[in-house]
């Protein structure tokens, strides 16, 4: 995969990743919900601002006082990711309160990956040495994200990779009974992302991306 295509799968599979986060319930997204996102993306919005945006939707939601009502689509997020984009146009960000927010992730991150780690499953060994890896790298004083992104996906590719045929097998089942009308690459894309988080909350494996923080 070409670095474009590697970003704009990023793009993707972070955004879904949080959306169900944040939605606090499993949750599959409809052919709807990746037809926003790939205009948020054509449209320009950087990753971190969409993020910022869907943060803002949840946290409107969370803190609301009465009755909710039930979140059925990312389109829950639209109005808020496209405020925050209009004043990411317009705003300037201190450097200082930058690397403050920074230095703090990179804390958070590095506490994740001692914590699995110490308690790493015998079944996740293959994973012991890009988790010793990424360690290092956040010991440094000077982290390059773009050195953890591109372990975040060998990480995910790792994790595929190794994942017992039975676990694959049924979440393909459960994805192709609402994402069958998806395209061939779409489709993979969606299983892919489904599985890996599907791991990742069994065995507590933990992001090293900044993005997730």
């Amino acid at each position: 995969m070409d670095t474009k295509g590697r970003e704009r799968n990023q793009y993707f599979r972070v955004i879904a990743h949080i959306f169900m986060k944040g939605r606090g319930a499993p949750f599959f997204l409809s052919s709807k919900d990746l037809d926003l996102i790939a205009a948020w993306e054509k449209t320009g919005i950087p990753l971190r601002v969409v993020l910022e945006g869907m943060e803002r939707a949840f946290k409107n939601y969370w803190t609301k006082p009465g009755g909710r009502r039930k979140i059925h689509s990312l389109a829950f997020c639209k109005l808020q990711v496209l405020k925050t984009f209009e004043q990411h146009k317009e705003r300037k960000v201190g450097t200082s309160k930058r690397r403050y927010e920074r230095d703090e992730k990179r804390k958070k991150i590095k506490e994740e990956v001692q914590r699995f780690l110490r308690g790493i499953s015998p079944s996740l060994t293959y994973l012991k040495d890009i988790y010793i890896q990424a360690q290092k790298i956040l010991s440094r004083r000077a982290v390059k994200e773009e050195e953890l992104e591109r372990m975040e996906e060998e990480i995910e590719e790792l994790l595929f990779k190794h994942c017992p045929q039975r676990e694959k097998e049924k979440a393909k089942k459960e994805i192709l009974e609402q994402f069958s009308h998806q395209g061939e690459e779409e489709f993979r894309s969606i299983f892919k992302i489904k599985l890996v988080k599907v791991l990742r909350e069994i065995y507590k494996i933990p992001h090293i991306s900044f993005y997730y923080y």
